[in-house]
Parts: structure tokens; C-alpha cells; sequence
């Protein structure tokens, strides 16, 4: 037995030594993992991560011209007084390591158009749409992981509810619309980022695949550009850090599953309106107060494409739209992180 003991005292000690350089080990790990600046598509100068946003958007005063070649439906015009757009969106971390973050966001718009001089009797899609609300009611999950210092990808999936539907009508598989984004990129520098990707939704009406090229790159304390090419560029100016300008161009897509119950439109089941939009812009964001933000972001939107289908998913379009391109007004307020968080990270 006494043989035995210093055997096992050593032992002991053995396995004391080991824990604690595995504990040396891991704190060393969270220590360099801390130092390390790992890549993301961000870059100096741009604006703060957002947390909470509010938004509003109008366009005043265009015409429409429709035309189908369903004798049932026919043809009409309209002069449309307004076009407006709320919507509110949030996003928060799952979670939020130096080297992996998951961002689980969520989101609600209702859109409406607003005719002038509809009567009894008026073409049925304008007299449908008139003061419906068009609904979208989101989720999405967010991964982005930095490899290392140069390298990170980005998965996201999301799933949008999009119609005119209430609380009374609503089933989930009449109007659902899923889109996923696949990006890869490399850090070059803090000022440089840059990527490639591709999304599978409805930024063009119809699901479909999209290829992008993401460019983030400031070139001095004052300018900058942001990118994701053809989806949206945008050129930033940093007049302070409380204050930036943005000039540039961002294309909309929208799907509405629509179920009529008035004839003539009733005899189709499930309608889908889809529109595709171009904008030119300029744009001002200003801080209010350190974690409060808000923008006013004005320009014209031309509309590309504005159909109705005559089933969700169909390549048969119903009405053809023509809508005259016209000038929008939008503003929005935001939370951002506090200052203080953003230093401590630094």
C-alpha cells in the first residue's frame, strides 16, 4: 500500500497539470479569439447593424393601363391617387460569437393602392384592389461564420406569407412564399469586401434564381460604396458619424396570392399579382439619439413588370399592367446597437 501512494500522487498531480493547461489552453483560445478580426461583409464607414424598423412609403399621382386577352376580362385604365407601403421589421441574435452569429429576424408590411373615380361596375381588378390590403408576414434565420480572417459565408432562409388575406381566411400553403441566399466572401481589407452569391425568390416577381456580387469598399473617411450587383448599388458619402448620404438605384419584387370572390375574376381560383420595380434614390440617415436612428429616402420608381397570373406559379398571365413611373417619398426610424456596446467591442 505504501508503494502504491506515491503512485497515486502522482497521478493526482498528473491530471491537476493537465486540467489546468486545458483550462491556460481554452482561456488562450478566448483571448485570441477576442483579438482576432474576423471577416464579414461589412466595412469602415457604413452604418450601424439594425435592430427595430419602422417604415413608410408613398407614391402620389400615376396612371394604369391594363389589357387582357380573356374577353371576359378585357381592358381598362385608371388613374391611381396613391400607392402606399408600411412595414415593420426586427432582428435579434440567437446567437452572437466573435466567429459565428445567428440572427433570427422578423418582419410585417401591408400595401394598398388607392384609385380616383371608381364607380359601380369599374374594371374588377381595380375595383378589387381598391383600399385591399396586401399583406406579408415574415420569418427568416440568418448564419454568418467567419473561417478566419479573410474568409465567411452566409446562409439565410426565409419564408414569407404574401396576399390579401385576414386572421379570418388565412391558410399558411396558399400563401407561402420561400427564398434562400447562399453567399461567399473574403475580408481584402477593414475597407474592402468583397463576394459572390446567389438567391432563389422573388426579387423579379416570379421564384427564380438570382446571381450577385457583393462589393463593400470605402475609399476614404468620407466615401464609400455599397453593393450588391444587379440587386442594389449605392454610394455612400460620410459627412460625420452621426450623419450619411447614399445616392444610387435598389430593384423591388413582389408576389400576391389573390383569391377573388367577384366575378369575373371569381371564376380563376387562386390569382397571383407579381411586380418588379426599379428606383433611383438618394437617401439621408441621421442619428436622433446614439441607439435611435431615423432616414428620408425620396427619388422615382419605374415599374418593369406588373402582371396578374391566372394560377399561383403560372407562366399564363391574365391582365398585363402598365403603370406610368412616378416619384415616392419613404422615412423610416430605427433602433441600432448603443454606442457604448459598439466601443466595447473594439
Amino acid at each position: 500500500m505504501k508503494k502504491i501512494r506515491p503512485l497515486l500522487y502522482a497521478l493526482a498531480l498528473l491530471c491537476l497539470a493537465q486540467q489546468a493547461q486545458a483550462q491556460e489552453t481554452e482561456s488562450k483560445a478566448e483571448a485570441i479569439s477576442d483579438i482576432i478580426d474576423y471577416a464579414s461583409p461589412s466595412v469602415r464607414g457604413m452604418g450601424r447593424a439594425r435592430g427595430v424598423v419602422v417604415s413608410y412609403e408613398r407614391l402620389p399621382q400615376f396612371d394604369i393601363d391594363s389589357e387582357s386577352d380573356d374577353p371576359r376580362v378585357g381592358n381598362g385604365s385608371a388613374h391611381i391617387r396613391r400607392n402606399n407601403q408600411f412595414s415593420m421589421r426586427a432582428l435579434a441574435p440567437l446567437m452572437n460569437k466573435p466567429q459565428s452569429k445567428l440572427i433570427l429576424g422578423i418582419g410585417y408590411s401591408i400595401e394598398e393602392f388607392n384609385f380616383d373615380d371608381l364607380t359601380p361596375g369599374s374594371y374588377p381588378l381595380y375595383s378589387y384592389l381598391e383600399d385591399k390590403d396586401l399583406k406579408s408576414l415574415g420569418l427568416q434565420l440568418a448564419f454568418l461564420h467567419s473561417i478566419d480572417e479573410r474568409r465567411f459565408y452566409l446562409i439565410r432562409v426565409s419564408g414569407d406569407l404574401n396576399g390579401d388575406y385576414t386572421h379570418a381566411n388565412i391558410n399558411i400553403a396558399d400563401y407561402l412564399k420561400a427564398t434562400v441566399d447562399l453567399a461567399y466572401g473574403w475580408k481584402k481589407s477593414p475597407d474592402f469586401s468583397i463576394g459572390i452569391g446567389a438567391q432563389w425568390g422573388y426579387t423579379f416577381g416570379r421564384q427564380r434564381l438570382l446571381p450577385g456580387v457583393l462589393y463593400n469598399r470605402t475609399f476614404n473617411p468620407k466615401w464609400g460604396v455599397e453593393s450588391i450587383f444587379p440587386a442594389n448599388l449605392r454610394l455612400r458619402y460620410n459627412a460625420n458619424e452621426k450623419t450619411l448620404f447614399y445616392v444610387g438605384y435598389r430593384l423591388e419584387g413582389a408576389s400576391y396570392n389573390l383569391y377573388v370572390d367577384e366575378p369575373p375574376l371569381s371564376q380563376f381560383k387562386d390569382l397571383e399579382l407579381r411586380r418588379t420595380d426599379v428606383k433611383g434614390l438618394v437617401r439621408l440617415e441621421r442619428e436622433i439619439y446614439d441607439f435611435l436612428w431615423f432616414s428620408v429616402e425620396g427619388g422615382f420608381r419605374q415599374y418593369f413588370r406588373n402582371r396578374i397570373f391566372d394560377e399561383v406559379g403560372s407562366r399564363d398571365v391574365l391582365i398585363d399592367n402598365d403603370l406610368a413611373g412616378a416619384g415616392y417619398v419613404g422615412v423610416e426610424v430605427y433602433l441600432v446597437p448603443p454606442r457604448s456596446w459598439v466601443d466595447k467591442k473594439k
